[in-house]
């Protein structure tokens, strides 16, 4: 399986052409618990900090008359602390090794 292109995916700008070049999500209409990508060229991006949120399963964007708004009240984003990745055990023959130089 290969993964779509830009030019694939196209813009969710009505009628428009134009390659995507931003993306956000949107709760699936199918299914609530999941959510959907939206394409947008540059010409039908919603802002930067509405893209960082979850919107609605019935957001407009990118509606025109409403951008760089969405229309909708985009779900919070969750107050999460980052992860500190677990340090793994490297295989004994590994601990310790440098790799070779180029």
């Amino acid at each position: 399986m290969t993964n779509p292109t830009a030019v694939e995916l196209g813009c969710a700008g009505a009628g428009c052409t134009n390659s995507p070049t931003v993306q956000w999500r949107r709760r699936s209409g199918q299914n609530a618990d999941s959510t959907d990508a939206v394409h947008a060229c540059n010409q039908h991006a919603i802002g930067l900090e509405l893209a960082a949120h979850v919107h609605a399963a019935g957001c407009t964007a990118p509606d025109p008359a409403k951008l760089p708004g969405c229309g909708c009240a985009p779900e919070p984003i969750p107050n999460r602390q980052p992860q500190q990745p677990a340090t793994p055990e490297l295989p004994p023959t590994w601990a310790g090794q440098t790799a070779p130089a180029a």
